[in-house]
């Protein structure tokens, strides 16, 4: 990515236990940049509005020392998630969770996604979602086997 199309120039990450301590987290971010100065932190709410790719999480924009530092917030769930993607990522030499690589594995990582949030909200996932999971994942083996490249 070029330097001037980067949000911010620094980061961090936070790995919480639910998703009411990532919102516990976020509302102290935000009041603490409007205590400090005038003005919330810019907020991508990735809960609420997954990426296509399956992709889950908060990330804020806060001022730090006048630079931009972009902090994201996100449960066990949502990081485990993102660490299997980075690594099939690199695999195949992708952007999975950019959305872009192979349709068979992008599709199935979305589902899976979705089906972690659905536990992670305490529901069971149905039995017609586990069905679709299990059809997108024997598309996608090829590629998570490391057989395609």
């Amino acid at each position: 990515m070029a330097l001037g199309r980067m949000q911010d120039i620094g980061g961090c990450r936070a790995v919480l236990d639910s998703i009411p301590e990532v919102r516990r987290v976020e509302r102290r971010v935000q009041r603490a940049m409007s205590q400090r100065i005038g003005r919330a932190a810019r907020v991508s709410d990735y809960i609420e509005q997954p990426r296509h790719s399956g992709y889950r999480g908060v990330h804020l924009i806060v001022i730090y020392d006048g630079r931009d530092i972009e902090v994201q917030l996100r449960t066990q769930t949502m990081h485990q998630w993102a660490i299997a993607v980075e690594r099939l990522s690199g695999r195949i030499r992708g952007d999975l969770k950019g959305g872009r690589g192979p349709a068979e594995l992008l599709e199935w990582l979305e589902a899976a996604s979705e089906a972690m949030a659905i536990e992670e909200e305490g529901q069971v996932v149905d039995q017609e979602r586990l069905d679709r999971l299990t059809e997108l994942h024997r598309a996608a083996l090829p590629w998570v086997s490391g057989g395609r490249q």
